[in-house]
């Protein structure tokens, strides 16, 4: 960080694996600090190159054991990809079949969108103004284009709507 601090940089890297490493070195009680220079920038309104990684620093008396803890979590891989295939098929979420009084599911099913009476209401009553805004042409008067293609525009729309409605209940 700066020549004369009293902190050392121990690993260069994305910043999940040095959020995961501080985490580690805050169990075996030593302090961290990390550097994001990439995100310092763009909070500044600059931008800057996506390579160069997040840094962790420690304190320099507790360097030894923080570069041993580092090697020690990064060096070795925890788990086969089969064990972590198999904790993965494990833990998936599975589909509530019962649902408790008060509860939500987990996963949401598909449901129908629920219509307000209100939303209904709207629906019928625009159907009905513009079937009545197109009644003219039945007697045989003219009307202009625009009204024609707006008024059968939102009568079919509301009453597709509406038919939807209550072919699904």
């Amino acid at each position: 960080m700066i020549k004369d601090s009293k902190y050392e940089r121990v690993y260069t890297g994305s910043e999940i694996n040095v959020n995961h490493l501080k985490s580690q070195l805050e169990d075996a009680g030593i302090s961290s600090v990390v550097r994001n220079d990439h995100e310092s920038a763009i909070r500044a309104g600059f931008g800057s190159d996506y390579d160069r990684g997040v840094l962790l620093f420690v304190e320099k008396d507790n360097l030894l054991r923080a570069k041993h803890i580092i090697e020690k979590t990064t060096s070795e891989p925890k788990f086969t990809d089969a064990e972590l295939e198999e904790q993965a098929t494990q833990s998936r979420l599975k589909e509530q079949t019962t649902e408790r009084k008060g509860e939500r599911p987990l996963i949401q099913k598909e449901e129908k969108p629920k219509r307000s009476f209100f939303n209904l209401a709207l629906n019928a009553a625009l159907l009905i103004y513009s079937l009545w805004r197109l009644y003219p042409l039945t007697q045989g008067e003219e009307l202009p284009t625009y009204r024609i293609l707006l008024s059968g525009f939102i009568a079919v729309f509301c009453g597709f709507t509406l038919v939807r409605h209550f072919i699904k209940k």
